[in-house]
């Protein structure tokens, strides 16, 4: 299965089909009952063991009418749910208790997207995303379960209508005439084979297991004693109390050096255990109108990126990928993935090379880097200093005064605040060149915004208190489909007007005709 949604297209709609309503798969109502299973479960272990005594015997009753309401409800909503292909639009109807029925139009489906779950991917069934990017996130519809037959089936068939729409109407008054589909196939831009995403896997360190333990403990705390948490409780618990006791104060040290030893090398292994399982099968196509990204172990997704719905890129590193040459590619666009984010990952492990030859099909271009951009004021680094510093400084010499002296230790870490903030500013840097702004920020985690002037929306100029005392400033560029602005921190007053002036008077002169 792990083929499913590489398979090609089925064919057209026949003119049968048109017009018919259809019902999601059947076993759709086991899929939503395996999704809120765990939460009834969790529900009723409260009450047995933390309920009124009067209720826990009638545990196993609750859980059967639990069960039986569930089930009946699943049923009646997915009896009401259905979809239909009408000559102009797809229809969807759904609602228990009230009822919505959604129109969309072929002509403003943007995305047509499909992924499977490990039980869909079992089941033989598939997951149809639509997204018309009239709100910019989210899905405007969604057929959540249908064969993964019928789900190609819609795919290619709502492609297809689209374009013929788009051509006019020449292409058929009706649209059930359905010509040949695109292929599926198409040229590869760039892959990933298992040793990179291992690799990948080792840069993405992750806590996620602490984060899974965590989230367990937290709906099952009820079963816990109060002290849980204590240390000497827990080293009692795992039978170390005696022998911790026991130890030298080096002894000590070492373990816990040890621990936090150990603490590395569960990031490390949940962070490839995370990569492995999202990027497995890594393949990223380009199709007649974009991008086309497959990826996934349990759960496979096939993404469509119109190139014309990219409104920029970012290049993401570090110090330690940087020094082997390793970069990740995102794009952001109009559509959100899979997970609700607008930024998709398109390369998450290649060499500069790969990007650019990845980036030469947005027409976005990587034509600088680091040294050759322009830094901001050092303002940006002790400015903040001087009004924060003092608040954890005279906080601390409180608590150890008051509490216990050895919080006065906590001094010893104070030097690392001006040194990250000097890095920060070090790595925060500015370029333009032609068409193009390029907005470098991060030390550790090293983002590159390439921005198409043609895509910058609006650019406000920030001032705050001492920033207008001292004569600097802040833009902020707006970009659709982006969660927060583009920022160019402390610059100078008259720069940034400057800048300003370029970045609106480019955009205005590339941005296509008729367009607001």
């Amino acid at each position: 299965m792990s083929e499913a949604l590489s398979a090609g297209p089925r064919g057209a709609l026949a003119a049968a089909d048109a017009g018919s309503d259809r019902r999601l798969h059947p076993l759709t109502l086991m899929l939503n009952l395996v999704r809120q299973v765990p939460q009834a479960i969790l529900g009723l272990i409260a009450l047995r063991f933390s309920g009124p005594d009067e209720l826990r015997p009638w545990v196993g009753l609750f859980a059967l009418l639990a069960l039986l309401a569930m089930v009946g409800f699943e049923f009646y909503r997915w009896w009401r749910f259905s979809y239909r292909l009408d000559p102009e639009e797809l229809r969807i109807a759904s609602g228990v208790f009230s009822r919505n029925v959604r129109s969309i139009p072929y002509e403003r489906i943007q995305d047509v997207n499909l992924e499977q779950g490990p039980l869909a991917r079992l089941l033989g069934m598939a997951k149809v995303r639509l997204e018309t990017g009239s709100s910019g996130s989210g899905d405007e519809g969604a057929l959540d379960s249908v064969d993964l037959a019928e789900a190609e089936r819609l795919r290619d068939v709502i492609r297809l209508r689209k374009a013929q729409q788009a051509e006019g109407p020449q292409s058929g008054d009706s649209g059930t005439e359905a010509g040949p589909l695109p292929k599926a196939d198409a040229p590869l831009l760039f892959g990933m084979e298992l040793q990179r995403i291992l690799i990948a896997g080792i840069f993405n360190f992750s806590l996620v297991f602490f984060a899974v333990v965590g989230a367990v403990i937290n709906n099952l705390d009820f079963l816990m004693p109060d002290d849980f948490w204590n240390p000497r409780r827990l080293l009692d618990f795992l039978g170390l109390d005696d022998l911790f006791a026991a130890l030298d104060l080096a002894a000590r040290i070492a373990s816990i050096v040890a621990a936090l030893i150990g603490l590395v090398v569960v990031g490390l292994v949940g962070g490839i255990i995370r990569t492995v399982l999202r990027e497995y099968g890594f393949r990223l196509e380009r199709t007649e109108t974009g991008f086309r990204r497959r990826r996934g172990l349990l759960t496979l997704t096939d993404v469509v990126m119109p190139l014309h719905r990219i409104q920029a890129a970012v290049i993401a590193t570090g110090p330690i990928r940087r020094r082997f040459g390793w970069y990740e590619l995102k794009v952001q666009s109009l559509a959100s993935d899979s997970d609700k984010e607008s930024d998709h990952s398109i390369a998450p492990l290649a060499t500069a090379d790969e990007l650019r030859h990845v980036l030469g099909e947005t027409r976005i271009a990587w034509e600088t880097d680091y040294p050759a951009m322009r830094a901001v004021d050092p303002a940006m680094w002790w400015v903040p200093l001087v009004f924060a510093l003092p608040v954890p400084i005279l906080g601390l010499g409180i608590s150890a005064y008051l509490a216990s002296p050895f919080i006065a230790l906590a001094y010893l870490l104070l030097p690392l605040v001006p040194l990250i903030s000097w890095l920060h500013w070090r790595a925060h840097r500015y370029a333009l060149l032609g068409d193009q702004l390029y907005v470098r920020d991060g030390f550790w985690n090293q983002q590159l915004t390439l921005l198409p002037l043609r895509r910058v929306q609006s650019v406000d100029i920030r001032q705050s208190f001492v920033g207008r005392f001292i004569g600097l400033a802040e833009i902020a560029i707006g970009v659709a489909g982006r969660s927060g602005a583009v920022t160019i921190q402390a610059i100078p007053i008259g720069d940034a007007i400057a800048l300003r002036g370029q970045l609106l008077g480019v955009a205005v002169r590339n941005r296509p005709s008729g367009t607001s």
